[in-house]
């Protein structure tokens, strides 16, 4: 029977000015937080292994492990981490290391190879009682599913990979001859033949092997088959209910350079359905992913938790001699999820059960380790707050440490929150000069709903009530849509969207802006969202730390995968706006087709949020034609070009130092990738050296 799991929570925030990482640890109710410094070394891998492409040579990986748990326990998360274990040990539990990774750079280095100590290492990678896990907030996590039969695993590979899918063929043939598994293997991964798969029984775990690349616009991709990337992989996997783990592997190597690019991409799967995810942080050899695959299925098929399962996976790996190959796998779970499967019985509730199980002293011990390791590695020498056993009636008992463990992950910018339905969205306080975001209610509830919508330029003698009169509208109606101050006046050329309730005037038309107010020593700041929940959480972190607000410009598909990640948008106080439901060319869909990718988003997220996305629209990929804008003049938007993008910022803030007046409502577009979430805090600093206010969209248009 698997122990109970004891969390702790490890969070690590975005950089701060003096290039430190603010972190968080937490352990039911206990939190102590710290800051982060990462040594030149291990600062200038982080960075490396954030270029488009990069394969960074591994070295020596003992060593690199040791920088990590330097770096990382400092002497107050050591001391946390004892006080954890002793606690898990008093409740008969198990220590769970939960990282929650919000900074781009961070999530990209090796965590799992973390050692301690020299001639005894301490590697909670390779141990039950202090499984390492990644987690992401905001994915909560489906009820173990129940396994009445074998473990069914599809694997599927790209074109040449064909020889990793004979060896996981091998690895697993005595699970699958004892009837733990059924295996079924698929080389074209064609759309078509991939769905077969899926819809011929349950699929439980999906093992994909497949090379990655980036996109035209820098976005990592799963290079699957020609037309069939990550995003037509997780379409069709959407209806595969008993689907719990995705297994990506890259294309064969030797294990010996560091690569980002799966283990970024292993989030943007994750959804209420679909909890878990591994990946490698390198190109391996076929034979090491087979025997990782092998030990980690077979203990899923026997109920052990996923945590258990990868760590047993890894230990496989190390005693077949596979050198530091061990700490390449990585899982990535949703909190609490780690049980993704059931063997013939009823899954017992709750993610802390209440149950005596023997092992608590396995814990226990290794706190004790942990505490010499930390004192020079001599087994004898402990702190002397653990070099005296506690008294019994000290310890407190499993009830009492049951009613303090909360279920929400520590968010780094947040006051950890015991509560069990804790959202990272929930313990976002907007600052008191928030710029408002968009209204539940576009219009005043006594008005209908609009006959049509239209668009115009602020004259320089236009009040509200005037172009309410001349364009059959009304005043509040207005301003309520486009995030208007009803007290100032309106400033000439300003861009309106018009709810219309009565035949008027006809509008301008279609509208693409490129630029907010000239006269006002603002920019916009504003984001493309479409791929993935961390980036983003990364971006709102950032934000959050300065004080600054911004429009985010979301796909409905993103919306439909990461809700929880949406309402953060809107209750961190930011602008929310339409990007399409599917992120096509509009050239190419027709205007109905931009038509309903207008509308169905502007319903995704208005049902989601509880906002409208109204005033504000991008084309994906700035494709907009006088007929697409004219749709979305229909549709009740503005459309919003850009001054500048993650490439050209750089750029164009040397620029702005010229030419600071033609800098003045300038709109700076950044997309959901890692390396602009690392950019950002440097490109905020250089921003308030030229005097330039970032903000929303709606601020920088007054």
């Amino acid at each position: 029977m698997n122990r109970p799991v004891c969390p702790f929570q490890i969070a690590f925030g975005p950089r701060t000015i003096g290039a430190a990482y603010p972190v968080r640890a937490a352990a039911g109710r206990s939190e102590v937080a710290a800051d982060l410094l990462l040594p030149p070394a291990l600062a200038a891998l982080a960075a490396r292994l954030l270029e488009p492409g990069a394969a960074v040579p591994l070295g020596d990986a003992a060593e690199l492990g040791r920088a990590l748990g330097r770096a990382l326990f400092t002497p107050v998360l050591r001391d946390a981490l004892l006080r954890a274990a002793r606690m898990a040990a008093a409740a008969h539990s198990r220590l769970q290391l939960q990282l929650q990774i919000g900074p781009p750079e961070l999530a990209a280095l090796p965590w799992e190879c973390l050692s301690m100590g020299a001639s005894s290492a301490w590697r909670p990678a390779l141990r039950d009682d202090y499984a390492l896990v990644r987690v992401s907030r905001g994915v909560p996590h489906p009820q173990p599913l129940v396994l009445h039969g074998p473990l069914r695993v599809l694997a599927i590979a790209a074109p040449g990979e064909e020889l990793q899918l004979a060896a996981l063929n091998t690895a697993l043939a005595a699970a699958v001859r004892a009837g733990a598994i059924e295996l079924q293997l698929v080389g074209d991964v064609a759309p078509a033949t991939l769905e077969r798969a899926l819809l011929a029984g349950p699929v439980h775990v999906l093992h994909c092997v497949a090379p990655f690349g980036r996109s035209d616009r820098g976005l990592p991709r799963l290079l699957l088959r020609r037309g069939m990337d990550l995003f037509d992989l997780a379409a069709l996997l959407a209806d595969a209910d008993r689907l719990r783990l995705v297994t990506l592997v890259g294309p064969q190597g030797d294990a010996g350079a560091l690569v980002a690019g799966l283990p970024a991409l292993a989030a943007t799967l994750l959804t209420p359905r679909l909890p878990a995810a591994i990946t490698f942080g390198a190109a391996v050899p076929a034979r090491m992913a087979a025997e990782f695959a092998a030990a980690c299925y077979t203990g899923l098929a026997r109920g052990l938790p996923a945590d258990l399962a990868v760590t047993a996976g890894r230990r496989a790996l190390a005693a077949a001699g596979a050198g530091h190959g061990w700490g390449l796998p990585q899982l990535r779970m949703a909190p609490g999820g780690e049980q993704l499967f059931m063997p013939g019985r009823t899954p017992r509730m709750g993610y802390w059960p209440r149950r005596a199980v023997a092992g608590g002293a396995l814990a226990l011990a290794g706190a004790l380790a942990i505490g010499a390791l930390a004192q020079g590695g001599a087994s004898g020498l402990l702190p002397s707050s653990l070099a005296q056993p506690a008294a019994t009636a000290v310890l407190p008992s499993a009830q009492a440490l049951l009613a303090q463990l909360p279920s929400a992950t520590v968010t780094p910018s947040a006051t950890a929150t015991p509560s069990a339905t804790a959202t990272p969205s929930a313990t976002a306080t907007p600052s008191a000069t928030a710029t408002p975001s968009a209204t539940a209610v576009p219009t005043p509830a006594q008005l209908p709903a609009p006959i049509a919508y239209a668009t115009l330029l602020a004259r320089p003698d236009d009040t509200l009530a005037a172009i309410a009169e001349r364009m059959g509208s009304d005043a509040s109606a207005i301003v309520s849509l486009n995030h208007l101050d009803a007290s100032a006046a309106l400033r000439p050329d300003r861009p309106l969207v018009i709810p219309v309730y009565r035949a008027a005037e006809p509008g301008v038309g279609s509208l693409v802006i490129r630029r907010a107010n000239p006269a006002a020593r603002n920019v916009a700041l504003t984001f493309d969202i479409e791929i993935d929940a961390a980036t983003l959480y990364g971006f709102l972190d950032v934000l959050r730390q300065r004080g600054i607000h911004g429009t985010f410009f979301v796909t409905g598909r993103w919306v439909m995968a990461f809700p929880d990640a949406a309402r953060a948008i809107v209750s961190d106080g930011h602008e929310i706006g339409n990007h399409s439901l599917t992120h096509p060319s509009f050239a190419r869909i027709g205007l109905d087709g931009a038509a309903s990718e207008i509308e169905q988003t502007e319903r995704i997220i208005s049902e989601v949020t509880g906002v409208s996305s109204r005033p504000y629209f991008r084309f994906p990929y700035g494709d907009a034609t006088a007929a697409t804008a004219d749709i979305v003049a229909r549709e009740g938007f503005v459309a919003y070009h850009w001054s500048a993008d993650d490439g050209a910022i750089p750029g164009w803030l040397d620029w702005a130092g010229q030419h600071p007046d033609e800098a003045n409502g300038a709109i700076l577009l950044l997309h959901g990738r890692a390396s602009s979430v690392a950019a950002l805090p440097g490109w905020l600093d250089r921003l308030a050296a030229l005097g330039l206010q970032p903000t929303t969209l709606g601020a920088a248009l007054r």
